[in-house]
């Protein structure tokens, strides 16, 4: 696992590591993490309630959760509003945004073993999910209400059909394509919150989740730390 880990996410970092960063970084800053809230824009998928410490540490006790199905931040401006809305005064907010991926104990890429299962289960499921529609050519219908999320992050990932199928770890690939549909998006729907917002300190955490067996510390491949004023 530490072995597939380290060749396809070198820069990669445990989760309490990456807790210790930005809590150092955020007094550095001398912001009073009391008055700091959060929120994340990470896939549903429940293996991805990380980060615990910070729920007694920070305002809320958060975390507003802005993104959908692989991570995509499908509350978008409306979600976007009314989590700035709940800034303490005098205070800021801090998103942590990705795609995930799994890596089981055996080091195999797109799987991971969740507590109290038989058998490993895929790993970001709407990417593989996706995947798989990309080799079938077979895209959901988008005004589908009962699949819209799905369809959305389809059509992300078939812009770069070619470039995904042809790589020797397709499901890496659509992932570090999901990691830059998530930071793109995300990032319009911040430069539309400045016309309504001023004086907000906006802290952006941005990377890979990397999933790894139940019993086992996940990791996060940081790409992203910026400190933004309104």
């Amino acid at each position: 696992m530490y072995t597939t880990i380290s060749e396809h996410f070198p820069a990669a970092q445990s989760i309490t590591d990456l807790e210790t960063q930005l809590i150092t970084e955020l007094g550095q800053r001398k912001y009073k993490l009391q008055s700091v809230i959060w929120a994340t824009s990470f896939c549903s998928d429940e293996v991805n309630n990380l980060f615990s410490p910070f729920y007694d540490l920070f305002a809320g006790p958060g975390p507003f959760r802005l993104g959908g199905i692989s991570g995509l931040p499908f509350s978008g401006i409306t979600g976007m509003n009314a989590f700035l809305s709940h800034v303490p005064t005098h205070g800021a907010a801090m998103i942590l945004y990705g795609p995930h991926i799994g890596v089981t104990r055996d080091g195999t890429i797109g799987l991971v073993q969740r507590q109290n299962q038989p058998s490993p289960t895929t790993c970001c499921g709407s990417l593989v999910a996706a995947l798989e529609s990309l080799e079938h050519s077979d895209l959901k219908p988008m005004d589908n209400p009962l699949d819209y999320q799905q369809a959305r992050v389809q059509q992300h990932l078939y812009q770069h059909r070619s470039a995904i199928l042809e790589n020797s770890y397709p499901l890496k690939k659509a992932t570090d394509l999901a990691y830059e549909a998530i930071h793109t998006k995300l990032f319009k729907i911040i430069e539309e919150m400045k016309k309504s917002y001023q004086h907000i300190d906006l802290i952006l955490a941005g990377g890979v989740v990397i999933n790894t067996d139940w019993t086992i510390e996940d990791y996060f491949d940081l790409r992203n730390l910026e400190f933004i004023r309104f």
